[in-house]
């Protein structure tokens, strides 16, 4: 099953372990950044949000801009360790 994903996957994800911020409605939840593609991003959280709902995520890195994005998103997986969000642009939009 997992050469199936990787072979539907249109961008690679990288590693990335760094703070990110979800704002659902009027709550901001805190994760951490699992991995990172220019479609989406893996949160670790125990903060959950429902299938389909849209988000604002901004990850932030440790070095000047403190900010690496600032995009909408949307909960397309939920799992016990976190959240899948696919932005609605990429990255570089």
């Amino acid at each position: 099953m997992e050469n199936t994903l990787m072979e539907r996957r249109k961008f690679a994800r990288l590693a990335l372990h760094s703070d990110a911020s979800i704002k659902h409605d009027d709550t901001v939840i805190m994760g951490v950044v699992e991995n990172l593609s220019m479609k989406g991003v893996f949160v670790n959280t125990t903060e959950k949000i429902p299938l389909n709902d849209s988000v604002e995520v901004t990850i932030y890195t440790y070095s000047t801009p403190d900010q690496l994005c600032d995009l909408q998103a949307t909960v397309v997986r939920v799992t016990e360790t976190g959240i899948g969000l696919e932005f609605e642009k990429t990255i570089l939009d």
